[in-house]
């Protein structure tokens, strides 16, 4: 059974705003940080050699003095970004996906589908002409099937 709207609150904890981020097919998710990837990885078949590359914060700019909240200016590319919510779908499967507003600039993050806790941070693929994100900015949709 798919789930719709309030039906998916017990489901996530750190809601910003909740009239805002509850929509009919899902609850939409917003940006806590983002992470740009600066040196390699190292990945072997039996993980003995593996070493996890760094990931550099990429901190938001105030646009002006009295703004409350800053923007990430990303150039094309790839980095890491994490949500403010923390979602567990003890029940059920879980599935992530980008909204339109952010796809239609084509900028884009892959679906995850997930049981449990959501433990990946989605890959944020930004196009070439660049995306900015005002923190706190809801950029994906959860959506549960039970």
């Amino acid at each position: 059974m798919f789930l719709f709207g309030k039906e998916l609150e017990g489901y996530v904890d750190g809601i910003i705003h909740e009239e805002t981020q509850l929509a009919n097919t899902g609850i939409d998710l917003t940006v806590d940080s983002v992470r740009k990837p600066t040196s390699p990885t190292d990945l072997d078949f039996g993980g003995s050699e593996e070493k996890l590359g760094d990931l550099d914060p990429v901190e938001p700019a105030k646009r002006s003095p009295e703004d409350d909240y800053g923007w990430w200016n990303l150039e094309g590319g790839i980095y890491i970004i994490e949500f403010n919510e923390e979602i567990n779908v003890s029940e059920g499967l879980g599935l992530v996906v980008p909204l339109n507003r952010m796809t239609s600039g084509g900028s884009f993050h892959p679906p995850l589908i997930f049981q449990g806790d959501l433990r990946e941070s989605p890959v944020l693929h930004v196009s070439s002409s660049g995306l900015n994100i005002k923190e706190n900015a809801r950029i994906s949709r959860l959506m549960v099937w039970t």
